[in-house]
């Protein structure tokens, strides 16, 4: 075969520009620290590599769920312990005024205390969390307890739902985070044939020591004993759905780290590797134009100087 100049122009100019290709390549992989930055890099990693980022992000947002659920749960049965700490006091009071041996004034005294807990129990059932109230149901935005004092069975009525708010926090597998309000403050006391509030009970025990007597004063202990309990199993089922959730985040940050890991395998660089290559690249890229400018050199012209 005759070589001609032409072929042998071709050839360098060929090996310099894949020479230079070669370098262009491997310093963007040095300037983005990545392996592949575009499909055409490796259409198989690059895949691979987008499935792990759409799991890990749909695990972070798994886990702010799982964050706002725990949240929710937490403010609940830390509004319960303040409800149960007005239960105490007011079964307290209620002691102090079974006993029989107290002044009318005294026993008015007591009254106007169990008064300032009624109110605070409403207060305490009207929580919000995140300008949503805890304890409405689906009903999040209307107050959920308002007074009622047209009603002589309650002087508290309940406006919120029955509904459970479900949070997403794996695929397929969702977590109720709220409990009835209505079931927790409006059915607290079973007295035989019916339930009755929480709100009612410290009505009844205000007028019992308003104007009642010790033995009213006295019917009221073993109701408060009840919504107390009531209360306390209600606590009990939030503190295991958050030990629930914090058990959840751990396991699910340590497959976030697996999977960032194996990710990072794929499509990250070994930096002293890729300088190594680098300067390898570099070299020879020096050798072709070097070699080019002796190969190119002799012409014509050259002879006939």
């Amino acid at each position: 075969m005759r070589v001609t100049n032409r072929m042998l122009n071709n050839n360098v100019i060929r090996n310099i520009n894949r020479n230079l290709e070669n370098m262009a390549r491997t310093q963007e992989q040095m300037s983005s620290g990545k392996r592949v930055n575009r499909p055409s890099d490796d259409p198989i990693v690059v895949a691979r590599v987008l499935a792990f980022k759409t799991s890990i992000a749909a695990n972070d947002q798994y886990k702010k769920n799982m964050e706002d659920a725990k949240g929710w749960l937490d403010a609940s049965e830390s509004v319960l312990g303040m409800a149960t700490d007005v239960l105490q006091r007011a079964r307290e009071l209620a002691v102090y005024g079974s006993n029989g041996t107290m002044p009318p004034e005294s026993m008015d005294a007591l009254g106007k205390e169990v008064d300032q807990l009624l109110d605070e129990m409403m207060q305490v059932a009207n929580t919000s969390y995140g300008g949503r109230y805890i304890f409405g149901g689906s009903q999040t935005t209307a107050t959920p307890f308002v007074s009622n004092s047209s009603s002589t069975d309650d002087p508290v009525e309940y406006n919120g739902d029955s509904a459970a708010l479900n949070w997403e926090i794996a695929p397929g597998v969702t977590i109720s985070v709220n409990e009835n309000g209505d079931q927790i403050f409006m059915q607290a006391i079973n007295n035989g044939s019916a339930t009755e509030s929480i709100f009612k009970l410290l009505n009844d025990l205000s007028a019992a020591l308003h104007g009642g007597t010790a033995t009213d004063v006295s019917a009221t202990l073993n109701k408060f004993d009840q919504a107390i309990d009531h209360i306390l199993n209600i606590r009990a089922t939030l503190g295991a759905k958050s030990n629930r959730m914090e058990m959840a985040m751990s396991r699910l940050e340590d497959t976030q780290i697996g999977l960032t890991q194996t990710m990072s395998k794929l499509e990250d660089i070994d930096l002293a590797e890729t300088v190594m290559n680098y300067k390898t690249q570099e070299n020879v890229y020096l050798a072709s134009l070097s070699t080019g400018a002796k190969v190119l050199q002799p012409s014509l012209i050259d002879y006939l100087r």
